[in-house]
């Protein structure tokens, strides 16, 4: 495809247009070809001659115009509706009853935890309510702007909030399978221990019954006790002087005298 100014695109194609331009496809990637750089021919295929793309542009100005008409009827009709619904109003009910964060985080206080960036566009979400409810619709767009830059915030305290939550509720999942294996468990050795019982009162119940009595298991020592070491006592020392011996009693009789 060879261009007014004399530039070559490679395997060209139009894969789509707009209002004065074509958007072609070639070995290079994707080119935006204002309708001025077609030739005549080209203008003529692809319908992007000047009185064209006038007509074109020129209806493109119309419609642009006409919404934009269209909005800004929108705007006033809103504008009005917005200072009927204040005529209609009391004098007690035309003051909004604007909020704070500190108010939000009051009322949550039973209800759970709320930090203050939540808790200032909760109030920021209720003032532009209540900007809305007496006719203060400037004033609303500007509360839900500000609002609006604290989602960021607001996104990543739910996310961590969020993530404490499914921690808490597998930490909760882990403790229930815990229970449940230490208390089949129980189950298990109470059932055993059943068995025992029972085995037992069979075997107490039978009139021949022999009681086997296992002798305790004596563990030997495992290295040779000390050698019992004997030491002889010494020798009585010799007696200084002769010892006389002992006088023998001579037996007697009832009545007799000794002469």
């Amino acid at each position: 495809m060879t261009l007014r100014s004399g530039r070559v695109l490679k395997d060209a194609s139009v894969v789509s247009s707009g209002d004065d331009f074509v958007s072609v496809q070639y070995t290079d990637g994707v080119a935006k070809v204002p309708y001025k750089e077609l030739t005549d021919e080209q203008q003529k295929d692809y319908r992007m001659t000047p009185e064209e793309v006038e007509a074109r542009l020129g209806q493109r100005r119309l419609e642009d115009a006409a919404r934009r008409k269209k909005a800004e009827e929108a705007r006033k009709a809103a504008d009005e509706e917005a200072r009927k619904i204040r005529e209609s109003l009391s004098e007690a009910e035309r003051h909004p009853r604007y909020l704070e964060g500190a108010d939000i985080a009051r009322m949550f206080l039973l209800m759970g935890e709320l930090t203050k960036v939540e808790a200032e566009v909760m109030a920021l979400q209720w003032n532009a309510l209540e900007a809305d409810r007496v006719g203060l619709p400037e004033e609303a767009r500007v509360f839900r702007a500000r609002a609006g830059t604290y989602q960021d915030q607001v996104s990543a305290i739910r996310k961590k909030r969020e993530s404490a939550e499914q921690y808490w509720q597998d930490l909760e999942k882990k403790y229930l399978a815990l229970k449940d294996g230490t208390q089949k468990k129980i189950a298990d050795l109470n059932k055993q221990v059943s068995q025992l019982q029972g085995e037992v009162r069979d075997v107490a119940s039978q009139p021949r019954t022999e009681r086997i009595i296992v002798p305790p298991i004596i563990r030997t020592w495992n290295y040779p006790p000390p050698p019992v070491i004997i030491r002889p006592l010494p020798p009585r020392p010799p007696r200084p002087y002769p010892v006389p011996p002992r006088p023998v009693p001579i037996p007697t009789k009832p009545n007799m005298r000794v002469g």
